[in-house]
This record gives C-alpha cells, sequence and structure tokens, in this order.
C-alpha cells in the first residue's frame, strides 16, 4: 500500500503531466519520435529507486536476545503490518496477482495477434518483381493496409488491390514500408506494444504510444516524398485509396500505412501535412528536446519537494525535560551495559510528541517486549525509526501518518522502570543511534 501512495499514484499524475506539456507543443507537428521516447523515458522518474529520500518500510522482524532491558531493544525492522494487517497482506498480495494477471493476458493476446499475422504471411505470395535486394516484399490474399512483419528479418507484405494500383502508388506502398523499416519502426513498435501491456495500469503509457504512432507516421510520409522525389498530392490519393480498399484491419505490433491506431481526425492531420509539408520540423525537435529537459529537471524538483530531504525534521519529543540517562551510559540496572537511548524525565502528565514526521508502525503494550510498557515506534523516511516506551497513554494507532511535534502519547512509567520517565531510541539500518547525532542541540 506504500508503494501505491508514494510511487503508483505520483507515477501516473507525473506521467499526465509530462504527456500533456509534449501533446501541447507537438499538437501542430507531432513529427518526432524521438519527443515521445524521452517523454516515456521522463514519465518513469518517480518509479527510479530513491528509497534514500522516502519513508522506508521493511518487514517486522523482533530479535529477543534475553530478557535484560537493553538486549529486548534490539529492533531490527519494522511494518506497518503487525499484529491486525494480515487482512491487508492479503489485499496487496491479491492486488498483485490481478495485475500480474492482466499483465499475462495483454501479452498472451499480443503473441496471438503475432502468430495470427505469421500465418497469414507465410501464405503470401512473393513480389513479381523485386523492390530491394535485401528487404523480401510479398502479396497476401487479404485486403488489408500494406504492413512490415518482422523486427531482425522484415518483410513488407501488401494486400491483395496493391496489383491493381498505378506504378507510381505502387511505388509509394513499397517505398513507405521500406522508410519504415530505414528507422527500425518494427522494432519500437513491438517494444511500445509490450510497454503498454507491462504498465496498463498507467493509461498515459498508452496516449504516448499512440502519439508515437502518430509521430513515426507523419515522419515516415516526409522522408519518404523526399527521398524518392514524390508527388505530394500522388501520395496523399495513394492513402486516401488504401484507406477505402483496406477491408481487413490487423491490429498491432507491425508498423503499417494505415494504423489502427489512427483515427479520422488522425488521418486528416496526416493528409494536411503531406499536402502542405513539413515547414517547421527543426523548430518542433528544438521545442521537443527542450521539453524534455524541463521535464526531467521538473521531475526532479517534484520529486524533491514531495519525498523531502534525506534527514527527517528533527526535534526533541518533550519541551520541559532533563536527561536521567544518556546514550551510553553505564549503569547497574542495565548489567553495566552501554544505554542505547536516552531517558527523558519530566513532570507527570507530559505530552510526549513525535520527533519527525512518519507513520506509526506500533502503539500498544503487546507487541514488543512488556519491559517497554506502553510503546509507540514511529517509521521516518531515510530508514530512520524513532521508539518511545514507558508512556502512561497513547493517543494514536498504527497506521496514522504523523507530523513532527504531534502529540503520540502522555510520559509515564509502565512496563520495567524506576520512575516516571520516556526511553526514547533512535534507530537506522538496524542500528541503535545516538539520539544527540540526529536531534537538534537545546
Amino acid at each position: 500500500m506504500q508503494f501505491t501512495i508514494e510511487r503508483l499514484v505520483p507515477w501516473i499524475i507525473f506521467s499526465g503531466l509530462v504527456y500533456s506539456a509534449t501533446a501541447y507543443f507537438t499538437r501542430q507537428r507531432n513529427t518526432s519520435t524521438g519527443v515521445w521516447w524521452l517523454s516515456l523515458l521522463a514519465s518513469f522518474l518517480p518509479l527510479l529507486p530513491l528509497s534514500y529520500a522516502s519513508v522506508v518500510v521493511t518487514p517486522l522482524n523482533v530479535n529477543w536476545i534475553n530478557t535484560s532491558i537493553e538486549n529486548v531493544q534490539m529492533i531490527k525492522h519494522a511494518t506497518i503490518a503487525h499484529a491486525g494487517l494480515n487482512d491487508m497482506d492479503y489485499v496487496v498480495v491479491l492486488l498483485a496477482i490481478t495485475y500480474a494477471g492482466i499483465v499475462l493476458y495483454k501479452l498472451i493476446k499480443l503473441a496471438l495477434n503475432w502468430r495470427r499475422l505469421k500465418v497469414m504471411v507465410g501464405e503470401t505470395a512473393p513480389l513479381a518483381v523485386k523492390a530491394s535486394s535485401k528487404i523480401k516484399v510479398v502479396v497476401s490474399k487479404f485486403n488489408h493496409s500494406p504492413f512490415v512483419f518482422g523486427a531482425f528479418k522484415p518483410l513488407v507484405v501488401l494486400p491483395q488491390y496493391f496489383s491493381s494500383m498505378s506504378e507510381n502508388r505502387q511505388r509509394i506502398l513499397i517505398q513507405h514500408e521500406l522508410t519504415h523499416i530505414a528507422f527500425k519502426d518494427p522494432i519500437a513498435v513491438i517494444i511500445w506494444r509490450v510497454l503498454s501491456a507491462l504498465f496498463w495500469i498507467n493509461p498515459f503509457v498508452g496516449r504516448m504510444e499512440w502519439q508515437f504512432v502518430r509521430a513515426m507516421e507523419h515522419r515516415c510520409d516526409r522522408h519518404t516524398i523526399a527521398r524518392y522525389g514524390m508527388s505530394k498530392f500522388e501520395y496523399a490519393q495513394t492513402l486516401v485509396q488504401s484507406l477505402r480498399k483496406a477491408a481487413v484491419t490487423y491490429a498491432s505490433p507491425v508498423a503499417q500505412f494505415n494504423s489502427t491506431a489512427l483515427d479520422a481526425d488522425d488521418y486528416k492531420q496526416r493528409l494536411t501535412h503531406i499536402v502542405d509539408g513539413e515547414k517547421s520540423t527543426n523548430i518542433t525537435m528544438v521545442l521537443g528536446v527542450c521539453l524534455t529537459i524541463v521535464s526531467l529537471s521538473g521531475a526532479v524538483l517534484s520529486w524533491d519537494l514531495l519525498s523531502g530531504s534525506v534527514t527527517p525534521n528533527w526535534q526533541h519529543p518533550l519541551t520541559d525535560y532533563r536527561i536521567s540517562s544518556p546514550y551510553n551510559n553505564v549503569s547497574k540496572i542495565r548489567f553495566y551495559k552501554p544505554h542505547k537511548g536516552v531517558d527523558y524525565v519530566a513532570p507527570i502528565g507530559s505530552p510526549i510528541t513525535a520527533a519527525a514526521d512518519g507513520v506509526v508502525i506500533v502503539a500498544d503494550g503487546q507487541t514488543l517486549h512488556p519491559n517497554f510498557g506502553n510503546t509507540v515506534l514511529i517509521q521516518h523516511k531515510g530508514g530512520y525509526q524513532t521508539l518511545y516506551a514507558h508512556l502512561a497513554s497513547i493517543s494514536l494507532k498504527p497506521g496514522d501518518w504523523i507530523s513532527a511535534g504531534q502529540r503520540i502519547g502522555v510520559i509515564g512509567d509502565t512496563g520495567r522502570t524506576t520512575g516516571i520517565h520516556l526511553h526514547f531510541e533512535v534507530m537506522r539500518d538496524q542500528q541503535r543511534l545516538d539520539p544527540d547525532t540526529v536531534l537538534p542541540k537545546m
């Protein structure tokens, strides 16, 4: 659940911001596929393992060595899940299984589409006249959009109506698909399809894929016309004719002349770009690169603001107190072993507050050793934990998110004590720390 709050939700929100910004700047001339690759990479920044700057929660595992008051304080890890959170564990497992099941379903569907195309390609006939010495061109028995099949050994698959087209239009169809191959578009389409299946929970990944396909087709149109010196109007008419005759549509993962990812408005814009030309291509590229840099920088800044600094915002758990036993103090009551916490003495009824922002892990007198009495354990960012023992009463419950200075209970003498006081500990990475090294100087 914490992953959902700290990673998944910010990732989806940030992806939406990156997508919206990129779509806005490319709304007139969406011809750069690189912009969408970079936008996709930028959108994944909140999922990077930046655990050093976030609240790290690890499994509960209390290691008791003996019954002495010192040894019972060895807390190795803690988590929100303790005595009554088994139901939450089941929910998390169920959600994970559901997510994996949907991913598997989408990947199987993708594989079946690929297999169906492979079977269809196996029934094609080679083109009578070779269009390229390296690329194989075949003609199928169906009226579909021309497409490229295969990633590493691609071949151009032409529709049945290809033979009824004029020589110029036949040349346009073939050269368009050869341009796709030159740009490695078949591989790119497969990668995008797999990413959309793996990250289906984020709708903006799918939207970026759609925008990538649009940009890919615009780029292919522009380069095909320029490279082979084709008539723009003849090219546009060929696209319209292919749209009219393509009675069968094949879903991804293939690069095709009439992509199923495009709608009527997309084709209208595509035809306009074919006829009018791409006058602002270079400007679009510059805007795309600048937008990506801004997005990446903004992502880092946004993440820093969301997660805060590495060090928690420390403060003392009491305002009116004296220290009766500092860290590493040696006394008879602890069998002459160093004290691994700090004992605060304050008037009875004094409120105890959280030493930093965090989430409550334990808030009772049963989960940890009875020598602690009523105990609160809080998890903070950066892997820090704080423990508050011997409380007279507790004001919160496990799972509560609290702020530094927020009341967590009242000082007391529950458990094994020699009087009213607060036993306070700071831990990080399985090690107890001297609270003086992190708390502000008084």
